[in-house]
């Protein structure tokens, strides 16, 4: 999740990140062609709140609905002098299965192919350092609006970020010929592909 932990802090809004925790891996395991089937948590707080908890849970239950895996468990760290009280960071894996003969690994890609982009829903996880940045350069915070924007920029930058498992398998599951896949995060297209 990164750094948009920190945008979720200010905000004092903790149900989109779990989310955004689920994404990260399984776009990552769905760039081979794998399906996930199971995920794993770990959050370290400075000072458990339950409230708090129930709301990081509850997104990554979310996340783990949206991508079709089985949350199995997790861990939960109580860490005062790493952590102060009201921070925490968020980790998890995802395990997914695949058929050998049908992972999908680039090796398949050729001149002339053509390069297809899932349209995002917002600003994903990983970049936030960046978007921080600019932010801060320009006098900006989370309670701040963008012209034109009913929402509030904290609002617009929790957006979850959209799992994309259901649309990838259904093509898989279609036999659409897939040659490459690439999970697109702070680099960009240029930076990933």
């Amino acid at each position: 999740v990164g750094t948009k932990i920190l945008v979720a802090q200010e905000v004092g809004r903790l149900d989109t990140v779990g989310i955004d925790l689920v994404a990260m891996s399984v776009h990552d395991v769905l760039t081979v062609g794998a399906r996930p089937i199971l995920f794993l948590d770990y959050v370290a707080v400075g000072k458990l709140v339950p409230e708090e908890m129930a709301q990081l849970v509850a997104g990554v239950a979310e996340g783990c609905r949206q991508a079709g895996c089985a949350l199995i468990g997790g861990e939960m760290a109580e860490m005062s002098g790493l952590y102060d009280p009201g921070e925490f960071d968020l980790a998890g894996f995802c395990v997914a299965l695949g058929e050998r003969s049908k992972l999908i690994d680039g090796s398949d890609i050729a001149e002339g192919d053509v390069v297809i982009g899932l349209a995002s829903n917002g600003v994903h996880s990983n970049g936030f350092s960046l978007v921080r940045r600019v932010l801060a350069a320009n006098n900006l915070g989370p309670q701040d609006h963008f012209p034109h924007f009913y929402e509030t920029i904290g609002e617009t930058l929790l957006v979850p970020t959209r799992i994309y498992v259901r649309s990838v398998l259904g093509r898989l599951d279609q036999g659409g010929p897939i040659r490459g896949m690439a999970h697109i995060t702070g680099g960009g297209m240029a930076g990933n592909l």
